[in-house]
């Protein structure tokens, strides 16, 4: 499928991926975005217009994909220490949230895919709008986020599950590749990242108001 072209994904400067000793910044860039092309093709290819069901093995198996020739100590591994990661606030400024512990981050996500799962189900059966559909797809980015399984690599992780649900509706993915584009998306997730109940619609009308722009692929 070549409809519309794969969607960059900016690196993230502050990870340990990036600063990676054997390769330079721009190596490191390279190599992963070269892998993430290769990953986001693969999902394309299987999942255009065909059903995605998601379980914490398909998000550990993604990760790996990304990471693993690379970084084999990290790729397809799920953390076993505690992590914070960021999140913009309102007032530009950052607050740390706490991923799951490594004791339950395998049950908390598996509860994301099975809602996720339920969700795309409902979705199936009858003609959903884009908002509809984005609130499903946006739910499963965030919710892999908030449980931020991996030590490094949620959000390009994420990212792929995101693009393989919008996909697998027939509608593009969408861009998060400029710094314009990154500030969109930080003040859009924001809201539901702060608790496994917050509100999913600001990220959710972001994505529906791009695939709107952009235009249904042509069938």
């Amino acid at each position: 499928m070549d409809e519309f072209r794969h969607p960059p994904y900016r690196d993230n400067e502050g990870s340990r991926f990036y600063r990676a000793g054997r390769l330079s910044p721009e190596e490191t860039w390279q190599a992963l975005g070269n892998e993430l092309a290769r990953v986001l093709m693969d999902a394309q290819r299987v999942f255009w217009r065909g059903r995605l069901e998601m379980n914490p093995e398909r998000v550990r198996w993604w990760h790996g994909a990304i990471f693993a020739r690379h970084f084999p100590y990290d790729g397809g591994r799920f953390r076993l220490e505690r992590v914070y990661f960021g999140v913009v606030t309102a007032d530009d400024g950052m607050r740390q949230i706490e991923g799951s512990s490594p004791d339950t981050l395998r049950r908390d996500l598996a509860e994301v895919c099975v809602s996720f799962n339920g969700s795309a189900e409902r979705l199936a059966k009858r003609n959903a709008s884009v908002l509809e559909q984005t609130r499903v797809a946006g739910a499963l980015y965030a919710g892999i986020l908030r449980v931020h399984p991996f030590a490094d690599g949620n959000h390009r992780t994420g990212f792929v599950a995101l693009s393989a649900e919008l996909w697998s509706l027939g509608l593009p993915a969408v861009e998060f590749a400029q710094d314009a584009d990154m500030t969109d998306h930080d003040d859009a997730v924001a809201p539901v990242l702060f608790s496994p109940d917050g509100d999913i619609e600001p990220f959710a009308r972001l994505l529906a108001t791009r695939i709107e722009r952009a235009g249904r692929p042509a069938t």
